[in-house]
């Protein structure tokens, strides 16, 4: 088994790790049947610049990752890297609501689809997949990026 070099969340390094697993699976690997657009800023990022922007994209009926801001998002979400991290690479679910809730980020455009996002942030549940939910082989995906992050904070 080949050992996988591993990451800092959101670090250059792992965004481009990242986009060399989006690259190497094919496209129903990334399958998540369902639709959104979010442009993401991540700030306080411990990195030598200290904001992180990057969007997410499924309207193509696949997952998308990759840097900078996409014109036509559904919605913009801003939080600190500390935030983040607790959210998806530690994917606490206590941690969503009041994240939410508590103004703990700044969320513009059409809030309600960021529901839309629960599987991937919240741990996955194989004996619990369904057609609306995230797909095996996306799942596969998913499992994938999180062998390629470090599990602590730097």
């Amino acid at each position: 088994m080949a050992t996988v070099a591993a990451h800092a969340f959101l670090s250059p390094g792992w965004i481009r790790a990242v986009k060399q697993i989006r690259d190497e699976l094919d496209a129903a690997a990334r399958e998540t049947g369902f639709g959104v657009r979010a442009n993401v800023t991540i700030v306080d990022a411990p990195f030598e610049v200290p904001v992180v922007l990057g969007h997410l994209d499924t309207n193509s009926g696949t997952l998308i990752l990759d840097e900078g801001h996409l014109s036509d998002a559904d919605f913009d979400i801003e939080m600190p890297y500390s935030l983040a991290f607790e959210i998806f690479v530690e994917r606490d679910p206590a941690a969503v609501v009041p994240v939410l809730l508590g103004g703990q980020v700044k969320l513009t455009g059409d809030s309600s689809k960021i529901l839309l996002l629960a599987d991937f942030i919240l741990p996955a549940d194989e004996s619990a997949e369904s057609a609306e939910g995230l797909g095996l082989a996306a799942r596969e995906a998913v499992e994938q990026i999180d062998a390629i992050t470090l599990r602590s904070e730097t």
